[in-house]
């Protein structure tokens, strides 16, 4: 009976340490403690061109026009070599598009440009962009 005790005991501590941990991650700031554990680097932009998440060596997103991202990774990637993927964020228009480049424009070395648009025409719109 008392080894049962002990086991119920062991096992509601680690819930409540559990709890506490999930709750400061909770409560800490989002644009510094977003994980991607996969990936490179990962960044939730909305349509204003402000990072609303981050993880991993994201250096800057300037937006260059409207529709149009630069985001800009530390050297610690090498955009050349990668494959990135953008995906539309929930609060985009319906019949919006987006695409993804290593560079282009007017973006600085070693960035990913992305447009984004609606109907054809670019148009500002917030978005996800995971480099794996």
């Amino acid at each position: 009976m008392r080894a049962r005790n002990k086991l119920f005991l062991a096992t509601a501590a680690v819930a409540a340490t559990g709890a506490v941990f999930a709750g400061v991650a909770v409560a800490a700031d989002p644009t510094d403690t977003t994980t991607a554990p996969y990936a490179q680097a990962a960044v939730s932009v909305d349509a204003s061109g402000n990072a609303t998440h981050r993880a991993g060596p994201v250096e800057s997103v300037t937006k260059d026009g409207t529709g149009r991202y630069c985001i800009t990774l530390k050297s610690t990637v090498d955009v050349a070599r990668s494959v990135p993927v953008a995906t539309l964020d929930n609060g985009a228009n319906w019949n919006s598009e987006i695409y993804v480049s290593r560079g282009g424009g007017s973006c600085p070395a070693n960035s990913v440009r992305v447009t984004t648009a609606t109907n054809g025409g670019v148009k500002d719109q917030p978005f996800n962009l995971l480099v794996p």
